[in-house]
C-alpha cells in the first residue's frame, strides 16, 4: 500500500500524537510504525541546500512583511 485515505492518515497521525503508536521524538513514523527515513533524509550536503532555501525564502518572506507593513 503506497498511499492512505485521509481518514487513515488522520488516524495514523492522531496514534502518534496520542502515544498510541510509540515514536521517540524526531521518528519517521509510515503510517502506524516507526521506520528509517529514505536515504537522502540522511545526506549531509542535502540538508545544507534545504537549509540554505529555507532561510532565502524565509528572508523574502520577512522583507515583503516588513514592506507591506510600511505602506
Amino acid at each position: 500500500m503506497f498511499a492512505s485515505s485521509r481518514n487513515a492518515a488522520g488516524r495514523y497521525l492522531a496514534d502518534v500524537v496520542l502515544g498510541t503508536t510509540q515514536a521517540p521524538t524526531g521518528s519517521y513514523v509510515d503510517r502506524s510504525r516507526v521506520d528509517r527515513s529514505s536515504e537522502e533524509s540522511y545526506d549531509p550536503r542535502r540538508e545544507g541546500e534545504l537549509w540554505e532555501a529555507a532561510e532565502r525564502l524565509t528572508e523574502a518572506s520577512l522583507s515583503g512583511q516588513k514592506r507591506s507593513q510600511m505602506t
